[in-house]
């Protein structure tokens, strides 16, 4: 096992589950929406504001390129990252890509206080992104872990039973 990516949509949990499931299997955790806030030295959300969303799609691309051939990784990634079919051959190549999907209730439920910083969420309507999105994540997706009503520990379990851990 090389690496685990972990796609969906925002509020789906990437990142906590990606932090709890390096952390079980003592395995680096990547984030790449933080890898691009990093080298950028601007949140996601003013790259969107000062850039477009074009711009960080290509960022987003360069990162995907970079950490390619890691491995012993867990990989959390930006929402959109699989609208690139570049980047989805990119992951499907380098580990085990799983899809944390949600329900409209619970990633509205999840992400309640966080849309200030969730750019998409200022001009689009998250049924309106999911629809858009949710035949490229299963495409994109080795694996589905329907989450809601799951804890973190319990969607990082079933990762782990899909790895045969």
């Amino acid at each position: 096992m090389n690496a685990i990516i972990l796609i969906g949509m925002m509020g789906s949990g990437k990142t906590s589950v990606g932090k709890r499931l390096a952390q079980r299997l003592a395995f680096k955790h990547i984030d790449t929406d933080h890898i691009i806030e990093e080298t950028q030295g601007l949140s996601i959300a003013r790259i969107f504001d000062a850039h477009g969303e074009s711009k960080f799609r290509e960022l987003e691309e360069n990162v995907v390129d970079k950490i390619s051939k890691l491995s012993n990784v867990v990989v959390s990634t930006g929402g959109g990252i699989i609208l690139n079919p570049v980047n989805t051959l990119r992951l499907k190549e380098m580990g085990t890509v799983i899809y944390l999907k949600g329900s409209i209730a619970q990633l509205e439920q999840n992400l309640k206080e966080a849309s200030d910083t969730r750019p998409l969420l200022k001009t689009h309507a998250l049924a309106v992104i999911l629809q858009v999105r949710a035949a490229l994540y299963e495409h994109a997706a080795h694996f589905c872990i329907e989450i809601d009503g799951l804890t973190i520990d319990e969607i990082a379990t079933e990762i782990l039973k899909i790895q045969g851990l």
